[in-house]
């Protein structure tokens, strides 16, 4: 097939040829025709993807807040540290004299204290499933951030890929507008049917306007999660494959372990760990305290025994109403909390995905019809039209709806298969496959 740039020239010839010129360069239109990016040297969606993921600060905060919880379950695991006590004991006030009373001493002790049986555990597993949810946090966030770079990506192509849908178009119409003008010169047609073709140029151009304001507003952002600066490199505009989806009952049944529902599990983990922690609060916590005392010898040079001490002491958790049981309240809610927020969140991912499969099966069979029949007839509609008006049967103006017909249908097309795409990222996020 000739392009439209060799045919041109012949618009020289005799008026018998210059319907001849339609024909030549017409299936310039097709959906087959638009020009992508040369991959050499051009950004991959893959590298794209490793970009975004260096630059997600939502995956690093959680990686930070998993490493302080994960620190404070040691530090919860420890008792407290022990206290050293030293200094005079019984001097008399009146003389200060160390060798005058017999129970005067230099002392120097140590204190241990213990809490209550079930306190120290109970703190550190609340922390650590506090790291544990960050921890998932983390990979969600990275699943995340893989649907945003994904779907900004396939925006980016739709509105390229429209963009030189539209542009071939343009050629096309141009080409209209000389064959209609040479027509109406030579006495073959009329002033209608050149500024029909003109008319439908410069709506195209309006068109083209649009879809490039909406291919910018894309790149704009696809740039928050690469970058400003990384955007400006060239990106491979050929359609992104993807993984293939796993079958429907094995999605439904890792739907358990996805990371944003382990996020919830573990909180309620931790707040169930933050009761048992508040319970033990009502059992005693205990001290032990051991203590040396030395003694001078008396004012007649006699030698005193040195003093020995062990002491004992124990809390008494009697007053529970406005402090242990109140604690043990607000926790035992948190929990409640935990779990609404939990079995809430089984509802809405599981609803997400049957909403997305819908999606992607629905798209799937209009892809499927649009390759299989509306393309091809578009295209027989197309060679139709021109050969019926080649022999004089239809006018100029059906031709133009049938080559905007076309034009319109391929860009449908390349919607549907975009949108198809996008519930197959959704679908893959809940897949939890990072």
């Amino acid at each position: 097939m000739q392009s439209w740039k060799k045919s041109s020239g012949l618009f020289q010839h005799a008026g018998r040829n210059c319907v001849g010129l339609i024909h030549t360069g017409i299936f310039l239109f097709y959906f087959s025709g638009p020009a992508f990016a040369d991959g050499s040297g051009a950004m991959t969606l893959s590298e794209a993807e490793m970009m975004a993921l260096r630059n997600d600060t939502a995956a690093k905060k959680a990686r930070a807040q998993q490493e302080s919880f994960t620190q404070q379950s040691v530090a919860a695991n420890t008792w407290p540290d022990p206290k050293l006590d030293f200094g005079i004991a019984n001097i008399s006030a009146n003389t200060l004299d160390f060798q005058k009373e017999p129970m005067t001493q230099a002392v120097i002790g140590l204190t241990q204290a213990f809490p209550p049986w079930g306190a120290v555990g109970a703190k550190s597993r609340q922390m650590q499933s506090m790291a544990d949810a960050m921890s998932h946090e983390a990979r969600n966030n990275r699943l995340m951030t893989l649907i945003g770079v994904r779907k900004s990506w396939l925006d980016v192509y739709l509105e390229f890929q429209s963009i030189q849908l539209i542009k071939e178009s343009l050629e096309v119409f141009g080409q209209f507008i000389n064959v209609t003008q040479f027509q109406y010169r030579v006495g073959r047609g009329n002033q209608q049917d050149v500024i029909r073709a003109q008319l439908e140029q410069n709506l195209l151009e309006d068109q083209l306007r649009n879809t490039e304001s909406q291919h910018d507003s894309a790149m704009a952002t696809l740039a928050r999660w690469l970058g400003t600066e990384q955007i400006s490199q060239q990106l491979d505009m050929q359609f992104p494959a993807f993984s293939k989806l796993p079958p429907e009952q094995e999605i439904l049944s890792n739907l358990e372990n996805h990371p944003s529902v382990m996020v919830r599990k573990m909180r309620v983990t931790a707040a169930e760990n933050g009761v048992n922690y508040a319970s033990s609060q009502r059992r005693p916590g205990w001290a032990l305290r051991v203590q040396y005392g030395y003694r001078a010898e008396d004012n007649f040079g006699q030698p005193r025994d040195d003093m020995l001490s062990a002491l004992v002491s124990i809390d008494l958790p009697l007053f529970t109403n406005n402090r242990q049981d109140r604690m043990i309240a607000a926790g035992t809610s948190d929990v409640m909390a935990s779990k609404q927020d939990l079995d809430e969140w089984r509802r809405e991912i599981r609803l997400r995905y049957e909403k997305n499969a819908a999606v992607y099966n629905r798209f799937n069979e209009r892809v499927k019809l649009y390759q299989g029949s509306v393309l091809p007839n578009a295209k027989q509609n197309s060679e139709a039209s021109l050969n019926a008006y080649k022999s004089g049967v239809t006018d100029f103006d059906m031709l133009v709806r049938a080559r905007l017909t076309e034009l319109k249908s391929q860009l449908q097309y390349l919607k549907l298969n975009v949108e198809r795409a996008k519930a197959q990222v959704e679908l893959l996020y809940l897949t939890g496959i990072d």
